[in-house]
């Protein structure tokens, strides 16, 4: 089973056990460190020992937190991209003849998202009296998926019944 960290950076990187030298005139071996780099933020670890070490660092629920699977990422909407967005142009004979670029994922607070949310559920009476026959369709549809579900749930399941098919 694998646990799931969330960090507020989306290249976190956290040190477990930090690694150590060996050193040949006394005769110690190097011992490994145990890193965790958090990739876009997210991170999945099915060792038990480790998910103990996460739960136990000093930055669990500060840096980052333990997400549950029913859980949403509590910082995606404030987590910035590693990547800066960037701006290509095309040269030709000295002269720079288009430029090209990502764009910028829009941002929104919750404050704006409700908003946005509120706006739409005004405008779909609208949409749905001007046009019946998108609610028609839509019902159409979810009344088909249900009786695939409902065939496929009756269906019975065959059984090998130890013959050889030739």
């Amino acid at each position: 089973m694998s646990t799931k960290f969330v960090s507020k950076n989306s290249n976190y990187m956290l040190v477990l056990r930090p690694g150590i030298e060996g050193n040949r005139a006394l005769g110690t071996h190097a011992v490994p460190g145990l890193y965790i780099k958090f990739q876009a933020g997210v991170v999945d670890v099915k060792e038990e020992s480790i998910v103990d070490m996460l739960r136990s660092h000093p930055g669990c629920g500060v840096d980052f937190v333990e997400v549950k699977e029913s859980e949403l990422d509590p910082y995606s909407e404030t987590r910035e991209e590693i990547e800066p967005p960037h701006t290509i142009t095309e040269m030709k004979y000295g002269h720079a003849e288009k430029s090209v670029g990502t764009p910028r994922p829009i941002k929104m607070t919750p404050v704006m998202k409700k908003m946005v949310e509120n706006e739409a559920k005004k405008m779909i009476p609208n949409i749905l009296k001007n046009n019946p026959e998108i609610l028609k369709d839509i019902m159409v549809k979810m009344a088909e998926e249900l009786k695939a579900k409902e065939a496929a749930a009756a269906a019975p399941i065959e059984e090998n019944k130890g013959e050889e098919v030739k």
